[in-house]
């Protein structure tokens, strides 16, 4: 922190470290704490928030039937019992415990030891002192030497929130299509209801949003490059071509 800004150190001191560190945290946390679902969201309907209310909600249905369609595909196709992410995370854990030494105390407890660090691993109550096996809820590179060890199966001391049954059981669920509109059963009362537009007043200057192309002479542009008809090469000439320059 003091290498990218030494006045983050104090601030996040006075801030105090269970607010932004997941290790000192009295709560579970996930590795990422953003806004990007809504970001994501915002920009995957941008086309559909420029129309009228009911194709917007038609428009917005269809994006999550297409998400809850490949979520339940990808749940289909995977044969693991964990999902793909998490299966990838624990081959990374595995190949780094094979350089590690286990020293076992009892049945459950056992001393990893990593190069000059050592690390406690108890596979009973499944923690760590690194701290990740407890935290994440998935074994550590120290876990899974431990649990190679003991010759246990390392999907056992998962969290069951990885598991792909629970991935499928999210978005088993389907979103239902929308009947034809000669079908629907509208009261009347709402047939007859007039829902006028919100009163608004327009914002002085240019509107942010612009749709409009920029052209060639706007902006920087793309230059086309020319392949150098002595030595082939994209973007000599004949002042910067080498081959020109040796020979004279």
């Amino acid at each position: 922190m003091d290498q990218i800004n030494p006045k983050y150190r104090a601030y996040l001191q006075k801030a105090n470290y269970e607010k932004w560190s997941r290790a000192h945290s009295p709560v579970k946390r996930t590795w990422t704490l953003t806004s990007n679902i809504a970001e994501s969201l915002n920009n995957a309907i941008l086309v559909g928030r420029r129309l009228p209310v009911e194709p917007l909600l038609e428009f917005v249905r269809k994006t999550i039937e297409a998400w809850n369609e490949k979520h339940n595909e990808e749940g289909r196709n995977t044969t693991t019992t964990l999902t793909s992410k998490y299966n990838e995370m624990l081959e990374d854990n595995r190949n780094l415990s094979h350089r590690m030494l286990v020293r076992a105390s009892t049945i459950h407890l056992h001393t990893i030891t990593d190069g000059a660090k050592r690390f406690t691993v108890c596979l009973n109550t499944r923690m760590c002192s690194c701290g990740r096996f407890q935290h994440d809820e998935i074994p550590c590179s120290h876990a899974l030497a431990a649990i190679r060890h003991r010759n246990k199966h390392r999907d056992d001391y998962c969290s069951a929130y990885y598991s792909n049954k629970n991935y499928q059981d999210t978005y088993a669920i389907p979103i239902e299509p929308l009947p034809c509109e000669s079908t629907w059963d509208v009261p009347s009362h709402v047939l007859e209801e007039v829902v006028l537009p919100p009163i608004t007043r327009k914002q002085p200057g240019r509107p942010p949003k612009n749709d409009r192309k920029k052209g060639f002479t706007e902006g920087e542009g793309k230059k086309r490059k020319v392949t150098c008809s002595e030595c082939g090469i994209v973007g000599h000439n004949k002042k910067t071509c080498p081959k020109i320059t040796h020979e004279n």
